[in-house]
């Protein structure tokens, strides 16, 4: 006995129309759930910079000098500001300038807050690093432009820490509250430097959250109130809400992106380009280019608000010299083609005398009164007996009054239609 194999029937090649169908049945009853994209997760050690830098003011490193030992800060935009108006930051400052440029970094000196009476510690750091070498001096002010940057970095990391849940949580906490002052901080003496950018920013992005919010919690109010009289024709109102908050969800979480992109792989932004009546501007978007635009306006120099200015202006007289220059073109024109003769549409105006103009108005008169005996229909007498009697009413019977219409030389100026006038009445009487 031959046992034959076993052969695999192959299923028949369904059309198109079939596949359909057939999915349409399987699915039949069931209800299709698509998982939306979630929010990136981002490890908090990313905010490792950010942190202090909102809720303790400034960035801190240790070092010993010496035997003495010494926590460093990070300086803000006050502090650059401040140097920057005693000359400490020019470029062509010398290594003297480093003391005090260093003191300013100063935070504690064994365990000693310099912060507190910073003006009375100020001059004695300052000799302190005055007389150390050149370089050790050196290190310091590598290790000082390593925290600033990181201070930087931070600023630009705090539109997406905004974002994050216990971002909003700690905004709840400490809403209404300085950022500056010690109750916030815990470290007496930073109430004399001032927030920072990233506090500043902070502050500002969350509070168009909570009016974002506010705005949002009222719209959904009026939908509901509308809902009870028009609920179907609010369908198409929360559909475009839908889409509305789905395309806000993924330009914010495309901003984040490009932002943990540029701060942790070093990717270049695009620049951020404004548009103002035609003129092209590249806005600031980092703390440096903030705080030259800072000194630039401390100098008496153009800043980017005069430079927006400047655009416009320069905008709108480029706007007037193109319609003066179009003007200037077609009376150029006009006078090749016309002379100095003033054309409108196709008719000449080349003046006329005051018997002429007398001449035009006597004979539009004149035309006019022809005009209105012609439209006069006087009955036949021989007809209707009556008329007779509508004749003598308005002395029409009189002798050199005739049925005719004939040319006369007589001044017509004051010429009255003959016939009654229309007497206005009521189409119904009761």
């Amino acid at each position: 006995m031959i046992n034959a194999a076993p052969q695999l029937r192959q299923k028949p090649k369904l059309s198109y129309e079939e596949e359909q169908a057939a999915l349409q049945r399987e699915l039949e009853g069931k209800k299709i759930h698509i998982e939306a994209p979630k929010e990136p997760e981002v490890n908090p050690e990313v905010y490792r910079d950010v942190i202090p830098l909102l809720f303790r003011g400034f960035l801190t490193v240790p070092a010993v000098i010496g035997e003495a030992s010494f926590v460093f800060k990070s300086l803000n935009h006050h502090e650059f500001e401040l140097l920057q108006v005693m000359g400490m930051l020019d470029k062509g400052m010398s290594y003297k300038h480093w003391d005090t440029l260093l003191a300013y970094n100063v935070f504690m000196i064994e365990g000693q807050n310099v912060l507190v009476d910073r003006e009375r510690y100020v001059p004695k750091i300052v000799d302190t690093f005055n007389q150390m070498d050149l370089k050790p001096k050196q290190r310091i002010i590598r290790q000082m432009s390593e925290i600033n940057r990181r201070a930087n970095n931070a600023v630009l990391l705090t539109e997406c820490y905004a974002t994050e849940s216990y971002s909003r949580y700690r905004w709840a906490q400490l809403n209404g509250i300085d950022l500056c002052s010690p109750t916030s901080t815990g470290i007496p003496g930073t109430e004399r430097l001032g927030m920072n950018w990233a506090q500043l920013a902070w502050r500002a992005i969350n509070y168009y959250y909570d009016m974002h919010e506010a705005n949002e919690r009222d719209w959904e109010n009026a939908k509901f109130i509308g809902s009870c009289m028009a609920g179907k024709g609010l369908q198409k109102i929360y559909n475009q809400d839908n889409d509305r908050r789905q395309k806000e969800k993924e330009e914010r979480f495309a901003r984040k992106d490009k932002i943990l992109r540029q701060v942790l792989l070093g990717e270049k932004q695009e620049e951020t380009i404004k548009q103002l009546q035609g003129a092209t501007l590249v806005g600031a978007h980092t703390v440096e280019e903030l705080a030259s635009q800072l000194q630039s306006d401390l100098r008496g120099e153009r800043d980017y608000h005069d430079q927006v200015i400047q655009a416009h202006e320069d905008s709108i007289r480029r706007n007037v010299q193109s319609r003066q220059e179009q003007i200037r073109q077609f009376t150029q024109q006009h006078e090749e083609e016309f002379g100095h003769r003033n054309v409108v549409g196709t008719t000449d105006f080349t003046g006329l005398s005051i018997t002429e103009v007398q001449e035009r108005i006597t004979r539009r008169k004149q035309f006019e009164a022809q005009q209105a005996a012609r439209r006069i229909v006087r009955p036949d007498p021989t007809v209707d007996p009556k008329s007779m009697e509508v004749l003598d009413k308005w002395g029409l019977t009189e002798p050199g009054v005739g049925f005719t219409v004939e040319k006369t030389d007589r001044d017509v100026s004051g010429a009255i239609p003959i016939g009654p006038s229309k007497q206005g009445g009521t189409p119904f009487r009761k």
